[in-house]
């Protein structure tokens, strides 16, 4: 880490970055098409659901709002907060959210890709943007151009942002990551001369570095490390509500709004007599004369293929079990119990009715996941529908 030292770092500005050692999360990738984010008001809403397939999500603006006002207060005034809007904003729609978010008055947004902050600065995003997965071989000069600050982790990537700033006559910001765990991304702690206690600070210090943003801290840091706040925390799934299976089990309720619902509607009913099996792999088998209703969304929706014969979904004001295989475009539900269902009911696969909910993280815990999968993984087919 000597090198750090050397006269090249001319155009660079040093800040810190790390993360807790917390356990590992599974993230899918995200497919969610950015051109099918719409703000509709209730007005609309009605005909844009008769203008096509009957499948959509609804993302709510309000309590996206609120969540920051609660992380806001939680952390208090004299911290900052990088709002995660990486993965399209964990499948919400990273432009719409981001616009919502630099309302409220988040300081700065967190990426994963430099493409991501390109898209957020073509829509008109002028707050900071952090780069948390870095930058790829001929992505410096992109990052200069478009006001992008990435995390660096090894040298070549130092040298790379300096001569790009200096082509471009402009000083650089960087965040120095620190892997204190994590093994995924960042500099070893151990490879940092005195590391403990918050020696890493010291060690730029002392070299002549500044640092003016110290975050360690993402969602489940937020309410479980408060020692990781530092002067700016990170977070990202409880800005949409997603907690019950993110946050340390002893942290109290933090008083979140899911943000996101999925919504299909039932476009066939037909009754199946008992003893008849349904679906691919004729899984289900009917234990009595059965209505079953098509509904138009599967797992190519990101309806996942692991809630088959596992998962509820709401209709009418009542839980209606999805039966046989969730195939690529199709789910069949049971809804014998439901009184006077029809062609065209509303179906909530994800979201609130009445007192009935079905929270990502209950699809989640059925598929052997957790709720950020669920969420990122709605896919391109999905509008998504700003209320």
């Amino acid at each position: 880490m000597s090198a750090l030292d050397s006269n090249f770092l001319t155009l660079l500005r040093v800040h810190l970055v790390s993360v807790l050692k917390l356990p590992k999360r599974i993230i899918r990738p995200n497919k969610t098409n950015r051109r099918s984010d719409q703000r509709m008001s209730s007005a609309k809403l009605d005909q844009f659901q008769t203008s096509g397939r009957p499948t959509w999500a609804e993302i709510d603006l309000e309590n996206l709002g609120a969540n920051f006002n609660v992380i806001k207060k939680r952390i208090g005034a004299e911290r900052r907060i990088m709002s995660v809007v990486k993965a399209n904003a964990y499948g919400h729609g990273a432009v719409g959210c981001a616009r919502r978010l630099a309302h409220e008055g988040t300081h700065w947004f967190g990426v994963a890709l430099p493409e991501e902050g390109i898209e957020l600065r073509d829509s008109g995003i002028a707050q900071p943007i952090l780069s948390l997965g870095g930058f790829w071989d001929t992505q410096a000069s992109a990052c200069i151009q478009h006001q992008l600050t990435p995390v660096v982790y090894r040298l070549d990537m130092v040298q790379a942002l300096n001569q790009a700033a200096l082509e471009a006559g402009v000083v650089a910001d960087v965040h120095v990551k620190i892997d204190t765990g994590m093994g995924r991304l960042g500099i070893r702690f151990d490879q940092l001369s005195e590391f403990v206690d918050g020696e890493a600070v010291k060690f730029f210090r002392e070299r002549g570095y500044r640092p003016t943003h110290l975050h360690l801290a993402n969602s489940p840091g937020v309410w479980g490390h408060s020692e990781g706040w530092g002067n700016m925390v990170r977070p990202g799934g409880a800005l949409y509500g997603l907690w019950r299976d993110i946050l340390p089990p002893a942290a109290e309720k933090p008083g979140l709004a899911p943000v996101m619902s999925l919504y299909s509607r039932i476009t066939l009913l037909k009754w199946v007599p008992q003893g008849e099996t349904i679906g691919y792999g004729c899984t289900f088998e009917a234990s009595r004369k059965s209505l079953i209703a098509t509904l138009p969304v599967g797992y190519d929706d990101g309806y996942m293929r692991g809630l088959s014969n596992r998962a509820h979904v709401i209709v009418r004001g009542t839980y209606a079990p999805v039966v046989g295989r969730v195939s690529m475009d199709f789910v069949l539900i049971d809804v014998t119990n439901v009184e006077a269902a029809e062609v065209g009911d509303k179906v909530t696969l994800i979201g609130q009715e009445g007192e009935l909910k079905i929270p990502a993280e209950d699809l989640a815990k059925i598929a052997g996941t957790l709720s950020y999968e669920v969420t990122c993984g709605i896919s391109e087919r999905v509008p998504r529908l700003y209320v």
